[in-house]
């Protein structure tokens, strides 16, 4: 299979690319072949026994660069016709076990760690393209990692883009983001493959799962400064 990585890192966040692209070398997908897009505003040499293709974005202020994520992949979706599978993960984490194909399918969502088996914090204001209503059941994902088939996943980048761009021009921020838009879709389009929350465990929580794929501590306002 053909795999592309898809990983947004401006300003600080570059520091991080480098350690979780080697820990990607050793636990994401060792027997594919996989390709990291790495989308960034800095000249890097970073260094892997993989394709890395970088390319240029504009660094924006918080929180641009989480919540444009799809629009960046919209917009560049030419980049990944050669791939069978898409999975975006945040720059600030780091692979500490396998992921393997255990993860492939046409939508591949991670509960959220904070929320297992739980509603979680939707975004619940009618007027925002984000909103989760009272009436409707869902169970809450993490943004940090999730993918699908590249069809799936770029329909899904798409659409959440769109969604994004119509809440801005109504002068309106999803309470959590990129984070909120994807609890919408995933509420009227439950993910084919469900993870659990080792796929995306907090570095210094203590959780029944195997950990795979660490969201690391770190100072959130220092780094967004």
């Amino acid at each position: 299979m053909k795999v592309g990585l898809l990983v947004i890192a401006t300003n600080k966040y570059t520091s991080f690319l480098q350690p979780l692209i080697s820990s990607a070398d050793n636990y994401f997908l060792k027997d594919q072949e996989v390709t990291y897009f790495v989308f960034t505003n800095k000249d890097l040499n970073l260094q892997s026994n993989r394709d890395i293709i970088n390319t240029k974005v504009e660094h924006k202020p918080w929180p641009w660069m989480t919540l444009g994520r799809y629009e960046i992949f919209d917009n560049n979706a030419d980049l990944f016709k050669n791939m069978d599978y898409l999975y975006y993960c945040d720059a600030d984490m780091r692979f500490v076990g396998d992921v393997g194909t255990e993860i492939l399918g046409d939508t591949v969502g991670t509960f959220h760690p904070g929320f297992l088996g739980r509603r979680g914090t939707p975004e619940v204001r009618w007027n925002s393209t984000a909103c989760v209503h009272a009436h409707e059941s869902m169970r809450y994902y993490a943004g940090g990692f999730n993918g699908g088939s590249r069809r799936g996943y770029l329909d899904m980048a798409n659409t959440l883009a769109k969604n994004i761009r119509a809440d801005e021009e109504n002068g309106i921020t999803a309470v959590w983001h990129d984070e909120s838009h994807l609890n919408r879709y995933f509420c009227t389009k439950p993910p084919i493959v469900k993870l659990d929350p080792g796929y995306c465990y907090p570095e210094s929580w203590d959780l029944p799962f195997e950990k795979r794929l660490l969201a690391l501590d770190k100072d959130h306002q220092e780094i967004r400064s």
